[in-house]
């Protein structure tokens, strides 16, 4: 069971991961679409609206995880040896940086460059992440595996949120061609974060295994938990299977049978990856203790 003080931090990362996502799969639908469909402007323009309250959401339960809420500031001093400054410059970045690129698209101004160096602050920040794990001494996190992880999660919860989002805010209009096609590529996008944490985990689990005592101690509590890996490996492929099924087979002009598979989709995801990381912080086992 996780230590009360991790909550804040385990929902840190993965709303900040699901803003980052889904903001830069807007961004690659956008590019991709271009600005000629307006009903798909419109859904794309509603999600990046969702992504700054999420990403605010997320930084404050970031300062209650520091402890002294109001000590939060002197975090960024160490710039130059500390993975923890660099996530919160980058993540408090991210959300200035969307701020502003919010702001002229209200203006109709619109600046495609400034998307895009939102969205590699927004990687940074998930790079930062992972780095402050896999610079740890605990050996289930001191390893590829944090990053496979954490970049997983940034995509596949980015690619079902952009999807929703973008169906929701288009507020029931058929999907153009355009639209579907690149909702479909995202949606391999998606498949591919969901299935490569997947199938590294045996390879994962087997390192631990021959690992000295802690990550052995990581590798029982995995296998220990074999239930809920396998509820939160259906849970993933089932959420982008619907995704898929909804973009190839279904019809996109039916907003209660379409619309709602997608919405499906994205939970069935957001509950896989929660499952997920519970269990990256539970088996996050120091060689110290003892």
């Amino acid at each position: 069971m996780l230590f009360a003080e991790e909550w804040p931090l385990m929902t840190f990362t993965l709303l900040s991961q699901l803003a980052i996502g889904i903001f830069i799969v807007l961004m690659l639908v956008k590019a991709i679409i271009g600005s000629q469909d307006a009903q798909a402007s419109k859904g794309i323009k509603f999600g990046f609206t969702v992504v700054g309250p999420v990403t605010l959401l997320a930084l404050i339960f970031s300062v209650f995880h520091l402890g002294d809420p109001l000590g939060a500031p002197r975090s960024i001093l160490n710039l130059g040896s500390s993975w923890l400054s660099r996530e919160i410059l980058t993540a408090g970045g991210f959300l200035i940086l969307w701020f502003v690129f919010w702001w002229l698209s209200r203006k109709g101004k619109e600046s495609s460059a400034l998307g895009w160096i939102t969205a590699l602050v927004g990687l940074a920040a998930v790079f930062s992440m992972a780095n402050i794990y896999s610079s740890s001494v605990r050996p289930a996190w001191d390893n590829g595996n944090t990053y496979i992880a954490f970049f997983g999660a940034t995509f596949a919860m980015g690619v079902l949120g952009a999807s929703s989002a973008i169906i929701y805010g288009m507020q029931g209009s058929a999907l153009s061609s355009t639209l579907t096609k690149s909702l479909k590529n995202m949606g391999y996008l998606g498949a591919a974060a969901v299935l490569l944490p997947l199938l590294s985990l045996p390879v994962f689990i087997s390192g631990l295994k021959g690992g000295e005592a802690a990550a052995v101690a990581s590798a029982q509590i995995l296998t220990g938990s074999m239930a809920m890996l396998v509820i939160s490996a259906v849970l993933l492929v089932l959420g982008i299977a619907l995704l898929l099924h909804a973009l190839f087979k279904g019809d996109p002009k039916v907003k209660s049978t379409f619309a709602n598979l997608i919405y499906v989709a994205l939970v069935l995801v957001l509950i896989g990856e929660f499952m997920c990381r519970y269990l990256f912080y539970a088996i996050g086992i120091s060689p110290i203790i003892g």
